[in-house]
């Protein structure tokens, strides 16, 4: 029953369209999926109510992070905490806990430092914890014919941060979601989470 922790120490690269769709799909094929939300502004817990057969998702305060985690892998499959970058603590509990870290990263350069520094402080999590915390980047809002792509894979590669062979590409139907609840009605989405779902859940897996 893994613990997926989306987390970035900067905003704005999706990690919230990140945590909902990776829900969602794994729900839909038939794992018992809980959300839990640290984000002060509740965005995951609002958009989840939004769409059709909503996922339970929690609101928490970063200080119950640990506590939140131990009770929701009692009664689920898996858990999906989605992160708010601006809460050190949060970030801190969660990766402690995780059995993987996604880190989503928009292809531009300050999103890469930003992976860098989030990538840090899962090593600094390992060391407190002594034990293996898989975690990579995930390439987001990408074009996949873009040379910056490519670029931004090579810079996260020499800075020693690892990154998903799947990525989410720039889709009309994640901004459209905000409004209708669920980015899986689009059949391309769709192929996108699947090819990120099963990559998630591989390297959760082996650990």
């Amino acid at each position: 029953m893994p613990v997926i922790v989306i987390a970035t120490t900067k905003g704005g690269p999706g990690k919230t369209t990140l945590a909902m769709c990776l829900a969602r799909w794994l729900a839909q094929q038939g794992e018992r999926v809980i959300c839990l939300d640290t984000d002060p502004n509740r965005n995951l817990t609002a958009w989840m109510g939004t769409a059709g057969n909503p996922l339970p998702c929690y609101a928490i305060g970063e200080d119950d992070v640990v506590d939140a985690v131990a009770s929701a892998v009692e009664s689920s499959d898996v858990v999906v905490v989605d992160v708010a970058g601006a809460l050190a603590k949060a970030l801190v509990y969660a990766v402690s806990v995780a059995d993987i870290v996604l880190i989503p990263t928009r292809p531009d350069a300050k999103d890469v430092a930003e992976a860098l520094r989030t990538y840090q402080h899962v090593a600094t999590a390992r060391k407190m914890t002594r034990r293996t915390i898989p975690a990579a980047a995930v390439l987001v809002q990408v074009n996949r014919r873009a040379t910056v792509t490519a670029h931004s894979r090579g810079q996260l590669d020499a800075m020693g941060v690892p990154a998903l062979a799947a990525d989410v590409p720039m889709r009309t139907s994640y901004q459209q979601s905000s409004y209708t609840g669920d980015p899986l009605e689009d059949a391309a989405v769709r192929d996108d989470i699947a090819a990120l779902a099963a990559e998630v859940m591989g390297i959760a897996a082996n650990g």
